[in-house]
C-alpha cells in the first residue's frame, strides 16, 4: 500500500465552463467531493501540482488520499473519476470520494504480471496471454492495494490462473467471476493453412508445369 498524500481542496463558488477553464489557467483543477457523510456534494478546487503525484502513479483508482476540505475537515479519499482532455492528456475534473474507516469499497486494482521471461511455459514454446488487467474487489481502506501481482515464472504450458486464483487481502471479496481467467501459457497456434489465392496460384503453376512437360514429351 502506498503513502497516503496530504492534499487540500479550496472552495469553489462558480461554476460553468468558462470558471473551469480560468481555473486550469490558475494551476487548478475544479473538483467535486462527495459520500456517505456528505449527502450534496461539495464543488471544490485543487492545486494542479498537489494531486498530479496520484493521478500519474498508474494506480490513482486505489491511491488514498487525506483531504482538507473548504471547512477545515479532514476525510480519507479515492479519486472516484479522473477526467482529460482526449487530445493533450490534461486533466480537466476530479471526482473524490469520502472513505469510512471500517465501511468496505468497491475498487478496481490493476493485475501485474511477474517474471513473464521466465515463465516455464514460454520456454516451453508457448506465448504468455494477459485477458485481465484489473479486477473489482470490495476491501476495507486500510487494505486497500495498489496493485495485485501475479508471479508466472512456474506457469507451465497450457496452464493458467485464474481471479479466483488471486491472493486478496483478508477483508477483500471478489467481485468478478472467479473462473475467469488472469493469464495462460497458451500452446503456440499452428501455421495459418494457405489463403484461398495462394491455393489458387499454386495449383494453377503445377497444372502450367504439367502442360510444358507434355508438350515436351510430344
Amino acid at each position: 500500500m502506498s503513502d497516503i498524500l496530504q492534499v487540500t481542496l479550496e472552495a469553489r463558488v462558480k461554476s460553468g465552463k468558462q470558471e473551469a477553464t480560468k481555473l486550469r489557467k490558475e494551476g487548478y483543477i475544479p473538483a467535486v467531493f462527495y459520500g456517505s457523510g456528505y449527502p450534496e456534494s461539495i464543488p471544490v478546487k485543487v492545486k494542479t501540482k498537489d494531486i498530479l503525484p496520484a493521478v500519474n502513479s498508474g494506480h490513482w483508482e486505489t491511491f488514498r488520499l487525506d483531504v482538507t476540505l473548504p471547512d477545515g475537515k479532514t476525510e480519507m479519499a479515492l479519486m472516484r473519476d479522473v477526467k482529460r482532455n482526449f487530445l493533450n492528456g490534461s486533466l480537466l475534473h476530479i471526482d473524490f470520494y469520502q472513505l469510512l474507516s471500517g465501511q468496505k469499497v468497491q475498487v478496481k486494482v490493476p493485475i501485474e504480471i511477474l517474471n513473464r521471461d521466465a515463465c516455464a511455459g514460454v520456454k516451453a514454446g508457448g506465448i504468455l496471454e494477459q485477458l485481465f488487467h484489473e479486477v473489482s474487489i470490495d476491501v476495507l481502506p486500510r487494505e486497500m492495494p495498489d496493485v495485485l501481482s501475479v508471479d508466472v515464472r512456474n506457469l507451465g504450458l497450457g496452464q493458467e490462473i485464474r481471479l479466483k486464483d488471486l491472493i486478496l487481502p483478508e477483508s477483500a471479496e471478489l467481485l468478478d467471476d472467479g473462473d475467469s481467467t488472469v493469464v495462460i501459457a497458451a500452446e503456440p497456434r499452428e501455421a495459418e493453412a494457405a489463403t484461398p489465392e495462394e491455393g489458387e496460384q499454386k495449383e494453377v503453376e503445377v497444372l502450367a508445369k504439367g502442360k510444358a512437360k507434355s508438350q515436351e514429351e510430344a
